[in-house]
């Protein structure tokens, strides 16, 4: 564990990290900071680019799987109803199954 100290910066405190701790962590200096504390005496610093990368690429993933799924669906009938198309496959596999 890195020792780490609080210092005054005008109305603020500031704590400073050693080098090596932001390097490991991947924290440069403009790197922007989630900084929030789960119970008393805990502070958690994490980054908020490696959450908002892991964000975009889940939503990379989702429209390229939504994107998929719209070139294997087949375009609703006109004039076509759920009742109607509901009917049509039923009847289908029942003549197949006639014709086993």
């Amino acid at each position: 564990m890195a020792p780490a100290t609080l210092t005054k910066v005008g109305n603020s405190m500031a704590v400073l990290l050693p080098k090596k701790l932001r390097q490991e962590a991947g924290i440069e200096q403009d790197t922007p900071l989630r900084i929030a504390s789960p119970r008393k005496g805990v502070v958690v610093i994490t980054s908020a680019r490696a959450e908002d990368d892991e964000c975009l690429a889940r939503l990379a993933e989702t429209e390229r799987r939504i994107a998929e799924r719209g070139r294997r669906t087949r375009p609703w009938p006109q004039g076509a109803t759920a009742d109607g198309l509901i009917a049509e496959a039923k009847e289908e596999r029942y003549r197949d199954f006639l014709a086993l």
